[in-house]
């Protein structure tokens, strides 16, 4: 950092410093010398024991990333706070006749796996106290046949998948429910092979990872012993790959249980896919603000929470207590205009040398903050 802001800082330190260090005599005299309050030994000990205080100031030790540390600000968050969000995955696997979009709830498996879909959402459609807010549907194909007709069938059936929702489970048509689809999966099929014990598997991937045009991938693997392996990954392995999978965004109104923190933090090295929002940030309360702790914490919450701010300020936070001002940006522009954000933006404009857009976010922190927006308006003014 600039030798001038290193000595502003100094400066600064010093002068709050001072105060809570100076020294006073006691005395009844009311007219004494108050220069005498420092005389005595090398230490600032007054030779007669009338000194109260140690009038020695320490050096202070100051670097760029402590600066900006000391200029940073987190959000406390409340995590016995309504309503309490969290999202859920669920895979359908869709039955449907060679070339078909239409869903019959009586063809193939189609009974089982509706079935199965109908238990799950009817924990949140007969409890008003859990509700679901959205349902995103992504469409998988196989990889099989011809690739252009694959994607008008996984865009097709995504949509006719969405319709049976809505008619069979009363979900309104306003944009709840939204759709998208991949077309062929093969990243599935890689790694559906992968994990398999099929003596192919290695030249299967070899070809998949040597090509990424489908219908080389096609004609490569029917080639594979005579048309035998391609039959096979046909019956064992194609009918995988065919599904819905339904990412559940849900709402509870009811209070947040209190925790126990230690098997949290267990949780978070095991399975942090299974915390709700609300537990990970009660969990981020047992770290202090800009430790890598606290840092994996939030950022765990921003990306599987994208909705909640206080999870992507406080990550954009912890990223340029770290220095990542690349991460800080993207939680910046994923929370939005946010005033909170405000002293913070100041500092990453600081960070950047940009001295006069820092200062502009440090006087619209002031009602956030006085004393830190004016304590970095006087950091970022001498850098000028």
């Amino acid at each position: 950092m600039n030798k001038h802001v290193l000595e502003g800082i100094v400066s600064i330190c010093l002068a709050l410093a001072l105060p809570a260090c100076q020294t006073v005599r006691q005395t009844s005299q009311g007219n004494s010398d108050s220069s005498t309050a420092v005389a005595g030994g090398q230490d600032g000990n007054a030779t007669d024991g009338s000194l109260v205080r140690h009038t020695a100031v320490p050096l202070l030790q100051v670097d760029a990333s402590t600066v900006y540390q000391q200029m940073l600000t987190y959000i406390a968050s409340e995590t016995n706070t309504n309503p309490q969000i969290q999202a859920e995955q669920l895979t359908v696997f869709i039955d449907f006749p060679a070339a078909g979009t239409t869903i019959n709830p009586k063809y193939g498996n189609n009974p089982l796996e509706l079935g199965k879909l109908k238990e799950h959402l009817g924990r949140f459609l007969n409890n008003p106290d859990n509700q679901i807010t959205a349902i995103r549907i992504t469409g998988f194909a196989s990889p099989d046949g011809n690739t252009k007709e694959n994607e008008r069938l996984a865009g097709s059936r995504a949509v006719q998948f969405k319709n049976y929702l809505i008619n069979q489970f009363g979900f309104p048509n306003s944009g709840q429910i939204t759709i998208d689809w991949t077309g062929e999966d093969w990243d599935g099929l890689a790694r559906l092979v992968n994990a398999s014990d099929k003596k192919y598997k290695n030249q299967v991937l070899d070809i998949l990872n040597r090509t990424s045009d489908p219908n080389r991938r096609r004609q490569e693997l029917k080639a594979l012993d005579k048309g035998a392996v391609y039959k096979d990954i046909e019956k064992e392995f194609f009918y995988r790959l065919r599904r819905m999978e339904l990412n559940i965004s849900t709402e509870s109104e009811n209070a947040e249980p209190e925790y126990n923190l230690a098997v949290l933090a267990s949780r978070l090295n095991s399975n942090p896919e299974q915390l709700s929002l609300n537990e990970l940030l009660a969990l981020a309360s047992l770290y202090r603000p800009g430790t890598e702790q606290y840092r994996e914490v939030y950022e765990i919450a921003a990306y599987r929470f994208p909705e909640c701010k206080v999870a992507q300020l406080n990550s954009a936070a912890a990223a340029l207590s770290a220095g990542d001002k690349e991460s800080a940006l993207y939680f910046f522009q994923t929370a939005g205009s946010d005033p909170r954000a405000w002293n913070n933006l100041g500092v990453l404009a600081f960070m950047e040398g940009k001295n006069e857009d820092a200062i502009s976010y440090f006087r619209k922190a002031l009602p956030q903050n006085p004393r830190l927006a004016h304590q970095n308006m006087d950091i970022a003014k001498k850098m000028q």
